[in-house]
């Protein structure tokens, strides 16, 4: 009989599984399925469990979820800069810009690229 996963490597593959949902919504120019997700990655990240000792199988199955994890908000990062750039353009050929100020700031500032992952 094989034994169930400890909770730490199951939430990293909750974890996992909702930034790939993220990023097939960011792919896919989905802001509703985006919006709808960001629930699930905050219960998600709520849910993750206190550190406890694992077993060397647990702590392979951990770093791989994590490995997933991080190659999916890397994906993220670049469709979101991506998308961002498409907007931006948009907007520049229609003469207008991103925010709400009159000035072009807020466009200047939105680049997608200042988050930084750690897991």
């Amino acid at each position: 009989m094989k034994e169930p996963l400890p909770d730490a490597v199951v939430a990293a593959s909750r974890l996992r599984a909702a930034i790939e949902e993220t990023a097939a919504a960011l792919a896919g120019a989905d802001l509703q399925r985006l919006l709808a997700n960001d629930a699930v990655v905050r219960k998600v990240l709520n849910d993750i469990p206190p550190s406890v000792p694992l077993s060397a199988d647990a702590r392979a199955r951990l770093r791989h979820e994590v490995e997933e994890a991080q190659s999916a908000m890397r994906r993220c990062r670049r469709l979101g800069a991506a998308l961002t750039d498409v907007v931006r353009f948009t907007l520049d050929a229609q003469g207008q810009g991103l925010g709400y100020e009159p000035s072009r700031t807020a466009a200047k500032a939105l680049t997608g690229r200042t988050f930084n992952e750690r897991a």
